[in-house]
């Protein structure tokens, strides 16, 4: 049955609205204009109250419209509604009840989406298709669900999520949504995307993207867990994390930047599959604070990208602050140097300088990538993989935090420019011969430069070091636990299953190490270490002094 509503009566009362905590943004009646974009200082709309409000309703294939507002149009058939509104207040869409249908949205003002209890599902397009391209304010209460359709109706606009807007989407609130979109994304935006402080529970299933934005996408709370059939969170422009909960299973990437960059300051992610990446950007990483958990099949954390083997963007990794563990699952297609191919003039394959740098990711799968620089001033770090561990197409700085970068099959550290310890706790495990802990492009003139920080190395150190600290050397023994006392300060660790032959320490002062002792302490590196550490029982394993030509490169 069809239904043309008319809609130009007297305003709903306020009151109406206030019991949902309706948002007031900006005190004037009109829009802020394109201006708004990527602006995100005004979203927080905890307890503030709009006064213009409709209720749509759906019950089976029929949806109610209630509620009268001056200059609103309202097609309802069927249970697809349609809003056409020219008003220039702001205005709050209450949507509830369980049927079958679809919400579309036309305007030029922002307004508000309160879910309260809704459950909509649409056999050909999405449930919610917001076509204003202006600010959308989603208040999430009680348990609401959308699903979209397999297959869209034809259609000149542009849709592809079962929640899509044309404008910018900024969700709040304490409820849950869950979202199936079997077309193509969950929840879509060719603006940009905010998860506020505010925001509740997000369960999103999606045949391609889980959270699919344009301009910008911005995680500052809630909690959020995504099944993708290609990329978790995926973003054309930056992404930034300040908060909140994401969980991550992708069969692609688990959280993209296409063109620029990923800022984490917060929060705990948690990518448990990502059957290509796991954290992506095309510019550079920054990570400040957070709990990060990536499990990867070629690359953990990967900034900048390479071309037809010409590096297209440089990017780099920078980490302050933050608990990261990566582990790579992959296994090199190449073998040993990671797909490494005839060297360039002048090169080899040692020195890191070019070894895995193919252009396919799947053949060196290393667990933090940057094609440009790394530097890591703090947090906790713990990479692994078959290939590199961490592998750095410049310069790669260590001057604080705790890094383990442990290799099977290559180097742990490796850098294509100077590799500088500074300071930290840095434990580099590297495979067997020629492989080797710490890796510096020699071949190009760089070194490797010891400068300060606690340092264990097994599997040896670039030949032509620059070991202004002083390093030492010890017959080593696979699976056993030691203790390094350098000062006043322990770190314990437990070598791995192979290639344990030969440990190289160095520290701020001349350090003291112990074999098969009893540690304890604060747990670090996937349980390989423990700092600050105290240990008991084990013999005391003596050292020798060691040189920069005492057994580094590997040709």
């Amino acid at each position: 049955m069809k239904k043309i509503l008319w809609l130009v009566l007297t305003v709903v009362g306020m009151a109406a609205c206030t019991e949902y905590n309706a948002p007031t943004n900006n005190s004037g009646t009109t829009d802020s204009g394109s201006g708004e974009a990527n602006d995100t200082t005004n979203n927080d709309v905890t307890n503030q109250v709009w006064s213009d409000t409709l209720y749509i309703s759906w019950s089976g294939s029929e949806a109610t419209v209630t509620g009268a507002i001056d200059s609103i149009t309202v097609t309802n058939e069927n249970g697809y509604v349609t809003i056409n509104s020219s008003v220039t207040r702001l205005i709050t869409y209450v949507l509830s009840g369980n049927g079958n249908g679809q919400l579309t949205i036309y305007g030029a003002i922002k307004h508000q989406i309160l879910l309260n209890g809704l459950t909509l599902t649409c056999s050909d397009g999405p449930a919610i298709n917001n076509q204003c391209h202006k600010k959308c304010y989603v208040v999430v209460n009680g348990t609401n669900s959308l699903t979209d359709g397999s297959s869209y109706a034809s259609s000149s606009e542009d849709r592809k999520a079962a929640f899509f807007s044309e404008g910018q989407l900024i969700f709040s609130g304490s409820g849950s949504l869950t979202v199936q979109g079997n077309y193509k994304h969950a929840i879509a935006s060719d603006d940009y995307i905010h998860l506020t402080s505010e925001a509740g529970t997000f369960m999103l299933n999606a045949a391609s993207d889980g959270l699919h934005a344009n301009d910008a996408l911005y995680i500052s709370g809630g909690n959020t867990s995504i099944t993708a059939g290609s990329d978790g969170v995926q973003c054309d422009s930056t992404i930034t994390i300040d908060g909140g909960k994401l969980t991550i299973s992708a069969d692609g990437d688990g959280i993209q930047s296409d063109t620029t960059n990923i800022v984490i300051n917060g929060g705990e992610i948690t990518i448990s599959k990502a059957g290509d990446k796991g954290i992506v950007a095309f510019g550079d990483i920054t990570i400040t604070d957070g709990t990060i958990r990536v499990n990867s099949e070629y690359k953990c954390l990967k900034a900048g990208k390479k071309e037809n083997n010409t590096v297209v963007s440089a990017g780099s990794i920078t980490i302050s602050g933050g608990d990261i563990q990566a582990i790579c699952s992959g296994t090199s297609s190449s073998g040993g140097r990671g797909g490494w191919f005839a060297p360039p003039s002048g090169g080899g394959p040692g020195g890191g300088g070019w070894g895995g740098d193919s252009s396919s990711d799947s053949s060196s799968p290393e667990a933090i990538e940057a094609k440009g620089t790394i530097t890591i001033s703090g947090g906790y770090v713990y990479a692994q993989s078959s290939d590199d561990a961490i592998n750095a197409g410049g310069d790669f700085t260590v001057s604080g935090g705790c890094v383990c970068a442990y290799s099977t099959g290559n180097d742990g550290m490796d850098a294509n420019g100077n590799m500088y310890i500074k300071g930290g706790v840095v434990y580099a495990i590297g495979s067997s011969s020629p492989e080797m802990a710490i890796d510096a492009n020699s071949e190009g003139g760089k070194k490797l430069y010891v400068q300060g920080g606690t340092l264990v190395a097994i599997g040896g150190l670039e030949s032509g070091a620059s070991l202004s600290q002083s390093c030492y050397q010890a017959s080593g023994s696979a699976s056993t636990w030691y203790a390094m006392n350098v000062g006043n300060e322990t770190f314990a660790f437990k070598t791995p299953s192979s290639n344990a032959s030969k440990i190289i320490v160095s520290g701020a002062s001349t350090p003291t190490l112990y074999k098969s002792v009893t540690a304890s302490g604060t747990t670090i590196f996937n349980g390989m270490g423990y700092y600050p550490a105290t240990y008991s029982g084990g013999s005391s394993v003596s050292l020798s002094t060691y040189s920069a030509s005492s057994g580094g490169g590997r040709w």
